[in-house]
């Protein structure tokens, strides 16, 4: 018998060791496919960049080409043919120049250098986690060997009442997942369920004993739980979260419920956002002014096991396993965008910043520009916010604009290569990005100013106005990413913040 034991743990620490490195296995295979994903994300953005560069080549040769052209004019000796094309030259000039500072020099990369992607490894890790072993239970001897972990079987000495309990532990797995599209196009999101769960030793004591109830009576048999019932009342969608509320299936076993969302236009359903025994969830940072359709369904223990109770049931027959989704339900989140300034976002304690009037007021004591961000992100969509200057005494130039999460906090807005402004003084303002100004536009503020913002995500563009008027044409073009609001200022400056604002018609040129 010894001998028999020993084989049999050899033989089954082999086929362990060989199912382990099968998954390994299929692990390599799947980063590949990831790898193999990103190199075709880069050659597709940097072959995007090479075109855009030869067209900025070709424009530069035409420049050249004018210039030794302009040149070889001035050398010529004939007064009246030099003035025959002297204002043809000037014209030709000017309008060269300012293509040249549109198409050239304000002409910002086509794509951005960010691969706009993360890594979704929660759910592998979680299978990891819960993988265990099942244990193997005959029912009587010379029967098929049957699966004992997390259920209730019945003894083969059924004349004396006896019965053996066979429970494998496992953890209750509450998924925090993480909605962020960079890009997903997307703002790193977060998951919370409204209630909190608890489970105690009696609560567990009274699950087994229903579920001993349930296995002694030879007519009742488990099977999948038929789909739960969304209640709409309950349901709404604020700013850029939605709240989904459903109840538990009428004369079903029920041990826990996946929830699922598409991805707010009307593309196929997302991973699952929620897993667990609840019966109401919120889900934060979605995209602002999209439909999102959320389905629920039940699941009990012979479905996926990482999401099964400590106690599960199995009858002899019926196949338990996940039950039908619910009725599909439309969640609108909201058309415009409400939001403040964020002091952990810009800094915290340390930043220098004063924050009133609930978060929608800055100012700063020091000379220094201090970078403040607002609270949420945009990654679509059209979006407009403005700033009203409530104090204004100081010489200074606060900035305007929108920047990554990763922006300098201590630098003006728009010296790195992270934000994109407008700085702006009591006469002219100008467009700095990655520490480059240019194209001044007369017109300055003062005390009672409103800086308007709109970031179209939709043309991918930047613009701004001035007392509701535009200041410019277009700042910038081709910004692909997630932007933050974001002002910086220093001493002598109060702003206002004001959200939830429709965006004005605007012309793009």
């Amino acid at each position: 018998m010894s001998d028999k034991v020993t084989e049999s743990c050899i033989e089954f620490e082999r086929l362990v060791t060989a199912q382990c490195e099968a998954l390994i296995q299929a692990i390599h295979d799947r980063r590949e496919y990831l790898l193999e994903a990103i190199r075709m994300d880069k050659d597709t953005k940097i072959r995007i960049l090479k075109d855009q560069q030869s067209n900025c080549t070709g424009k530069l040769q035409q420049t050249t080409g004018l210039i030794q052209f302009c040149i070889e004019a001035l050398k010529e000796t004939d007064s009246a043919a030099f003035l025959q094309v002297g204002s043809m030259l000037i014209n030709r000039v000017a309008n060269t120049d300012m293509t040249w500072h549109q198409e050239v020099t304000n002409a910002a990369p086509r794509v951005s250098p960010i691969v706009d992607l993360t890594l979704d490894d929660a759910s592998v890790l979680r299978a990891i986690d819960n993988l265990n072993f099942i244990q193997m239970k005959p029912v009587k001897d010379g029967d098929e060997r049957l699966p004992a972990g997390e259920m209730l079987m019945l003894d083969d000495n059924i004349t004396n009442n006896t019965f053996t309990t066979s429970i494998l532990s496992t953890n209750t797995v509450i998924n925090t997942f993480d909605l962020s599209m960079n890009s997903s196009d997307m703002k790193t999101s977060t998951l919370r369920s409204n209630k909190s769960n608890k489970s105690t030793t009696s609560s567990l004591l009274s699950q087994k004993m229903n579920a001993f109830k349930r296995l002694i009576n030879y007519d009742e048999t488990l099977s999948s739980p038929l789909p739960p019932a969304i209640i709409p009342e309950d349901c709404s969608a604020e700013n850029n979260s939605v709240t989904v509320a459903w109840q538990a299936p009428s004369h079903s076993f029920v041990e826990g419920y996946v929830l699922e969302l598409d991805d707010g236009s009307g593309g196929e359903f997302r991973q699952e956002v929620y897993c667990g025994k609840e019966t109401i969830c919120t889900v934060d940072g979605l995209h602002f002014n999209s439909m999102y359709n959320a389905r629920v369904k039940a699941f009990n223990s012979a479905g996926e096991g990482e999401y099964s109770e400590l106690i599960g049931l199995q009858t002899a027959e019926g196949n338990a396993g996940e039950g039908e989704y619910s009725e599909l339900i439309g969640l609108q989140t909201a058309e415009v965008a409400w939001f403040t300034f964020d002091p952990v976002l810009s800094g915290g304690p340390g930043s220098g910043l004063i924050f009133s009037k609930n978060n929608a007021t800055v100012s700063v004591e020091g000379w220094e520009h201090r970078v403040a961000l607002g609270s949420v992100g945009f990654s679509r969509g059209i979006h407009y916010w403005e700033f009203t200057i409530d104090n204004y005494t100081a010489d200074t130039d606060p900035a305007f604009g929108v920047a990554r999460i990763d922006v300098n906090r201590s630098k003006m807005l728009g010296k790195d290569e992270k934000s994109f402004a407008m700085y702006i003084d009591r006469q002219r303002s100008w467009f700095q990005h990655n520490s480059v100004h240019e194209r001044r536009v007369e017109g300055g503020i003062s005390t009672g100013s409103t800086i308007g913002v709109l970031l179209d995500l939709q043309r991918h563009t930047l613009s701004f106005l001035v007392n509701g008027m535009p200041q410019g044409s277009v700042a910038f073009r081709d910004l692909y990413g997630v932007f933050y609001p974001a002002v910086s200022i220093n001493r002598g400056v109060t702003l206002t913040l004001h959200t939830a604002l429709d965006a004005p018609q605007m012309d793009y040129f």
